[in-house]
């Protein structure tokens, strides 16, 4: 009765959302719930809440605070999404865990949430009933403008299908998935069995005797038995791409090497794979697998991707890491030193722990600490690349964990971009970095289809190049030196604008570089002028000019002739390296006439100096 007289007391005291003072449509409000979900009070009002989809998960969370994003109509408002106290802006006790909402799962059981670097999406697998049986699929949610988790999805085919899949890492920006399942293998199996039906009715009706057709079967089954194994041993792991009408069919990473002899003993037949995890650059692999190298059940191995794109012998990651019993389920932050991974060896049950990299070698790392005891049973883990957050799931709900700054990987910067043709039409690009000293590819990615966005993570010390590039555009760069630079996370916005190879389009070759008021091309920039020699092989009509310009410093004579001698050598660099005719390249130096930005600041007078790539004839 007295809870009643309270809520009276609220309703008829004017405490309510009026129509008359407050805006209507989508608001975010702030508040704790009350009357089992029905009211929302927050500093200055109390709000109703209207029957919604949400109600019933609303319900079980009164007293407690919560983000809602509702739409406000007069004195009430219908939920759509919201987010359990603390919130990411928030500095809770460490490894404070809240959970992610029951409308984002669907009431599914979930595990292994993987976020993509930039924090935007999220993947998990769900235990669903499926023809009588159980099986494991694949979901996703994004969040949205307002910071909610956007409701999951079951992703159709060809990323699920009627066998388990899951994701094992996210790439940043979401648009490349590495994921775990079996994709091919059944029709693979079914293709040997008739192939070998096939031989062996040759062997039937060829043997000369029965000697000889005993022998010649025996090596018939030996063939199958060893290309049968080959199938079923291979990764089980394969790389997925964002296609405009969804993700492509899951295409097998190139792991030959690659076996597993760990199985349970309660099911010897089945085998067992402790899960991967894979680096940013989507060069490097760690994975849990019992091989002959093996210290314990599941030991955790490094393998890296060679130039022809295939991943070499796995290195045992050493006795620091593994224990006698199973380590699983790595995860490499974004930095690509610090692992987290779980473990049940160091102490009774499950748990993760940390580790840092402390060389290149990959097999010398620091003492594994447990994370918390709030983490005990926890055995899937991943983190964005910025924010204070891990995802983690426990008994098939998924949780957000505050992380403590001591348990942190190292600061990374973020480049969030789009790619866009001239016109401004998103495009799906290929958008690789490089490091410009090292005159080596570190990384690549894809940018989305639908709206041209793309991420990429970038660890600091290391001067960066990075550039979209697509058949029939020219390639569009930019570059960032992080070396010696403060290390705290950073967001970079970019757009990478690539126009098509016709008549009249241009690029500003961002990537090139000279000493100051010097004509001599630097080393660091020979991959971007090595870049636009293979467009030009590829397109053996095109005729082009090189522009150079400069700031206003140093007067118009001098300026004109700098930047016609800088043209010009970039000219000579294409006639010299890569055989590029003469007749097919006109340079001119434009000096200070044609700025693109204010003389008056340095910013704009590094703009002001560049080089133009035009195409003159298509």
């Amino acid at each position: 009765m007295a809870r009643i007289l309270i809520i009276l007391i609220f309703l008829l005291g004017g405490g309510l959302i009026s129509s008359q003072n407050h805006q209507n449509g989508l608001q975010v409000l702030v508040g704790e719930l009350l009357n089992s979900g029905h009211l929302l009070r927050t500093e200055k009002q109390i709000v109703r809440l209207n029957p919604s989809v949400l109600q019933e998960e609303l319900a079980l969370l009164s007293t407690k605070t919560i983000r809602v994003l509702c739409d406000v109509n007069g004195d009430s408002c219908s939920p759509m999404r919201y987010e359990i106290a603390p919130f990411e802006s928030q500095k809770p006790a460490d490894w404070t865990l809240k959970k992610i909402p029951r409308y984002v799962t669907g009431g599914q059981f979930a595990f292994n949430p993987q976020v993509t670097p930039d924090g935007k999406m999220l993947f998990w697998t769900a235990l669903v009933r499926e023809g009588g049986r159980s099986t494991q699929k694949i979901w996703a949610s994004k969040k949205d403008a307002n910071g909610f988790w956007a409701p999951g999805e079951q992703l159709p085919s060809p990323l699920n299908n009627k066998l388990p899949s899951a994701v094992i890492s996210a790439l940043p920006g979401g648009n490349e998935l590495f994921v775990f399942g079996n994709f091919g293998e059944e029709e693979m199996l079914e293709t040997l069995k008739k192939e070998m039906l096939l031989k062996s009715q040759d062997v039937s009706r060829d043997a000369v005797n029965a000697k000889d057709f005993n022998q010649r079967l025996a090596r018939l089954e030996t063939e199958y038995r060893e290309r049968s194994e080959k199938i079923q041993n291979r990764a089980p792991l394969y790389k997925s791409v964002r296609k405009e009408n969804g993700f492509s069919a899951p295409s097998p990473i190139h792991f030959p090497s690659f076996y597993n002899w760990y199985r349970k003993q309660d099911n010897p037949y089945q085998q067992v794979f402790g899960g991967s995890a894979l680096s940013t650059t989507g060069k490097t692999i760690i994975y849990s697998a019992q091989q002959r190298k093996n210290l314990g059940k599941l030991d955790l191995y490094v393998t890296f991707q060679n130039e022809n794109g295939t991943f070499e012998d796995g290195i045992n990651l050493g006795n620091t890491i593994n224990t006698l019993e199973e380590e699983m389920a790595p995860f490499l932050a974004p930095d690509d030193k610090t692992l987290y991974f779980s473990s049940n060896g160091r102490r009774e049950g499950i748990s993760i722990y940390v580790s840092k990299r402390l060389s290149d070698t990959w097999n010398q790392w620091s003492e594994p600490m447990e994370l918390s005891s709030n983490l005990r049973g926890v055995n899937f883990f991943s983190i964005p690349a910025v924010g204070s957050w891990a995802y983690v799931s426990k008994d098939g709900e998924l949780y957000m964990a505050s992380i403590p700054k001591s348990f942190s990987p190292d600061p990374v910067v973020v480049i969030k971009g789009k790619v866009v043709d001239e016109e401004g039409k998103p495009l799906s690009a290929s958008v690789h970095y490089e490091s410009l000293s090292k005159k080596k590819l570190l990384g690549s990615t894809v940018s989305d289809p639908n709206n041209g966005e793309f991420s990429i993570i970038l660890p600091f010390e290391e001067n960066y190049a990075f550039f979209g590039e697509k058949e029939g555009y020219l390639p569009a760069s930019q570059n960032i030196n992080l070396m010696g630079k403060e290390k705290a996370e950073e967001e970079k916005v970019v757009l990478l604008i690539l126009p098509k190879i016709k008549k009249g389009n241009e690029i500003v070759l961002n990537n090139l570089f000279f000493a100051f008021r010097s004509v001599d091309i630097s080393r660091e920039s020979e991959t971007e002028l090595d870049r636009l020699a293979l467009i030009l092989k590829k397109n053996p009509k095109v005729k082009i000019v090189i522009e150079g310009h400069t700031d206003n410093i140093g007067g118009e004579t001098v300026n004109k002739k700098l930047s016609l001698d800088r043209a010009s050598s970039v000219a000579q660099y294409l006639k010299t390296r890569h055989q590029v005719e003469e007749s097919r390249i006109m340079t001119k130096g434009l000096g200070q006439s044609s700025p693109i930005a204010d003389n008056k600041t340095e910013e704009g007078r590094a703009e002001n100096r560049r080089v133009v790539f035009k195409i003159l004839e298509d």
